[in-house]
């Protein structure tokens, strides 16, 4: 049996209201060369009844062992079980863009061998905002400069490339894109973009941990750059100086960003938006 052309990865935690719509946007494509796996993080709601709804040859329910906190875990179970080409990681409380999304993707893609397709999602609770990849937003050195996004799942990923690498998510961390994608465009030797959403990104749900205040989050901050720095040792040469440039400019932010969750977990509020990174290259060197 020839592998599905694409591996839809959802992930899930305690989205009963939300994961049938998810669902939904997968199976209502024009383009039928898919897989689902749908990995739940230990839900304790009804999430899983409603996963189960869905259970049949074309899409696969998978669990983890424990809670893990973040999407990391589920998303690493999924990469474990993917039969895809290539894979598309989906929230569970996010959609696909329409119904001909995995259509166009696959145009896209053709008959190449890219490591990572870069696109884009449009944010469906801010005034339809989008994070869209061009030429010049595409190149390495953008990349590693200033992501336009750092969303792993505004992107389509080779499942060899990932093997191939040891592509895995940071476990139990807040902000596990930024490391991934990071690594990824370290590591990729061809890729592409286009301007495509992906999917709708649906941020002020009831309950999301996006808006939730915590000090694990602001621990974390640290934690991600810690992990990004590391991520020098395997930089080539020519592109370190924009790796560099990243980690200082995300160093100057963090403490804003600090600052904005403990607002938020003093006045027990949820965590006001940040303004979207806005980069530019600096070197080390430079006042």
């Amino acid at each position: 049996m020839n592998e599905p052309r694409f591996t839809i990865a959802i992930s899930c935690y305690n989205i009963e209201k939300y994961i049938g719509r998810a669902i939904d946007s997968v199976l209502n494509q024009n383009f039928d060369n898919y897989e689902i796996i749908v990995v739940d993080d230990c839900s304790t709601d009804n999430s899983m009844d409603e996963i189960k709804k869905y259970e049949s040859d074309k899409l696969k329910i998978l669990k983890t062992e424990k809670n893990s906190g973040s999407v990391g875990t589920p998303r690493n179970v999924a990469i474990d079980n993917a039969k895809g080409e290539y894979i598309i990681f989906l929230d569970g409380d996010d959609t696909l863009y329409d119904d001909k999304t995995l259509q166009k993707i696959d145009n896209v893609i053709g008959n190449d061998k890219s490591d990572i397709i870069y696109l884009g999602y449009e944010d469906a609770e801010q005034s339809n905002k989008e994070r869209i990849s061009n030429d010049e937003n595409s190149s390495k050195e953008a990349r590693l400069i200033c992501d336009v996004t750092f969303s792993a799942s505004s992107r389509c990923w080779r499942k060899e490339f990932l093997i191939k690498n040891n592509m895995k998510f940071v476990e139990g961390i807040y902000y596990e894109d930024v490391i991934f994608s990071l690594k990824s465009t370290i590591l990729s030797e061809k890729t592409k973009n286009a301007n495509i959403k992906i999917f709708k990104y649906y941020r002020n749900r009831e309950g999301s941990i996006t808006a939730k205040p915590t000090v694990k989050k602001c621990s974390d901050w640290y934690r991600m750059l810690s992990e990004v720095m590391d991520l020098y040792a395997i930089t080539p040469d020519k592109y370190k100086p924009y790796l560099l440039s990243f980690i200082r400019n995300e160093t100057e932010s963090v403490i804003k960003r600090i600052a904005n969750i403990l607002e938020a977990l003093e006045n027990d509020t949820k965590i006001k938006q940040m303004p979207k990174r806005d980069y530019k290259f600096r070197s080390f060197f430079d006042e």
